[in-house]
């Protein structure tokens, strides 16, 4: 059973056709920076610090004056749209709630960039926001964030660089961008946000030169050990359902640990909205992020 307040929530995402409007704006992507930095609210509230790292601009927020945990978090939005009030909404909502640090990946951006841009950056901005860090490290992300923040964690592990993150959290995650997994029609069906179709498209562009199924654009097929411990958000109406549970699935065949929290008839990225059951996955994530 789900809250009144999700109910609303999906009749407002289907009276305003919303896939129909993330589909024109991942087409036609806009670039007016207005949510590339955090909102005047969190300057005001949190000590905030700014890094230049490839010509664009990386925001790290303190809770307090020596955090010891330090999450970089990486945006949704298909790999290809800018942050959304959404994201600093989850950003802010995890500062208020722990005694920690954030950094915002202000990550390239498709069309005009492909896979192969997006990870040099955010290698390039881990190892230097990292250089002298004590603090236990942490990568989350939504959406194509998710899948970004375990794409670097895997390349973390291969190339042996230190530190290596302790916690990996994924909300709603894409992790595999080639869309090849077997999704039944009711499934695209459900999901108001996305759909398959629009997905492989992007999934292609993004991938660029690489192979679809290469870990840098599609973790799913990338290391799954000893890449720090996993809490995996997703909720049944997902078209990204079916990827959460076969990382679920291969992350057990490989010992690797995952605290999986599956959520009935949530939508996308349902942990951002002014729902009920956003509050408590949030609680779970703050959880995760303290223990």
């Amino acid at each position: 059973m789900i809250s009144n307040e999700a109910r609303i929530m999906e009749k407002v995402l289907r009276l305003i056709d919303m896939r129909n409007v993330v589909h024109k704006m991942i087409s036609n992507p806009t670039r007016n920076n207005q949510y590339e930095e955090p909102p005047k609210s969190l300057y005001k509230k949190y000590i905030t610090k700014c890094e230049i790292i490839s010509n664009r601009k990386c925001v790290s927020l303190k809770s307090s004056v020596n955090p010891k945990k330090h999450i970089f978090y990486f945006h949704g939005g298909a790999y290809t749209m800018q942050a959304k009030k959404i994201h600093w909404h989850i950003i802010g909502n995890i500062l208020s709630k722990t005694q920690c640090e954030i950094t915002f990946i202000n990550y390239p951006l498709t069309p005009e960039h492909t896979c192969i841009d997006t990870m040099a950056m955010v290698i390039k901005a881990y190892s230097l926001l990292c250089k002298t860090n004590e603090q236990e490290i942490i990568l989350s992300g939504d959406s194509a964030g998710g899948g970004l923040a375990l794409s670097l964690a895997q390349h973390i592990k291969m190339e042996e660089i230190q530190p290596t993150p302790a916690k990996i959290i994924l909300l709603s995650p894409w992790l595999d961008v080639s869309m090849e997994n077997s999704t039944p029609i009711e499934q695209d069906n459900r999901d108001l946000i996305l759909s398959k179709e629009m997905l492989k498209i992007v999934g292609r562009r993004y991938a660029g030169n690489y192979d679809i199924k290469n870990y840098r654009c599609s973790p799913l097929y990338g290391e799954l050990t000893g890449i720090g411990d996993i809490a995996l958000f997703t909720g049944t109406s997902e078209i990204l359902n079916v990827q959460a549970r076969q990382l679920r699935d291969e992350l057990k065949s490989h010992g690797q640990k995952c605290s999986y929290y599956e959520y009935e008839r949530m939508q996308h990225v349902w942990v951002g909205f002014p729902i009920p059951e956003a509050k408590e996955a949030m609680g779970k994530v703050i959880s995760f992020i303290e223990n």
